[in-house]
């Protein structure tokens, strides 16, 4: 084999490497699972110990530039959970803090409260559940340079049932 083929094989398999590695970030970022520090879930419990848990279920380690979780209803924003940047380990899960901020903490904690009494039947309806909308987003770097972002929308009612749901990190632990 001569020298210019030997230098392109190296080349080519660096630049597939550095791809498939950053779409591998891409992937095991959205993989990420949430559940609540302390079951049952509680809007209100999260907004006041601001801990959520974030399950890793792939078998390589997950880096993440941060993770927002805004909380609107009626289309207007309540409160953002902020998660810094953080590498979670293969198959594990770990605790992490989140920023909460909120223009209104009253009216947002009102609003968690009655959400968390509709969610378990304690309470009657008085707010709409449809109308609180939970947006999160995944800030990760594919090759550690490209910056990426990913959306997910749920229904408020969604999320509670994503965070009191086992992840596949506490079949491990």
């Amino acid at each position: 084999m001569n020298k210019y083929s030997l230098i392109t094989a190296i080349a080519i398999t660096v630049i597939v490497g550095s791809v498939g590695f950053g779409i591998w970030g891409i992937y095991s970022v959205e993989q990420l699972q949430f559940g609540a520090e302390k079951m049952p879930f509680r809007y209100f419990d999260l907004a006041n110990s601001e801990k959520i848990r974030v399950c890793n279920p792939t078998p390589f380690f997950v880096s993440f530039s941060g993770i927002t979780i805004d909380i609107y209803y009626l289309d207007n924003l309540k409160g953002k959970f902020s998660l810094n940047s953080d590498t979670l380990n293969p198959n594990s899960s770990k605790i992490l803090v989140a920023d909460f901020h909120s223009e209104s903490f009253s009216e947002a904690q009102y609003i968690f409260m009655h959400m968390d009494g509709e969610f378990s039947g304690d309470v009657p309806v008085r707010l709409d559940p449809n109308q609180m909308k939970i947006s999160i987003t995944y800030d990760t770097k594919i090759i550690g340079i490209i910056p990426y972002q990913q959306t997910v929308a749920h229904s408020a009612f969604e999320f509670s049932q994503m965070m009191n749901k086992e992840t596949s990190c506490e079949d491990l632990d």
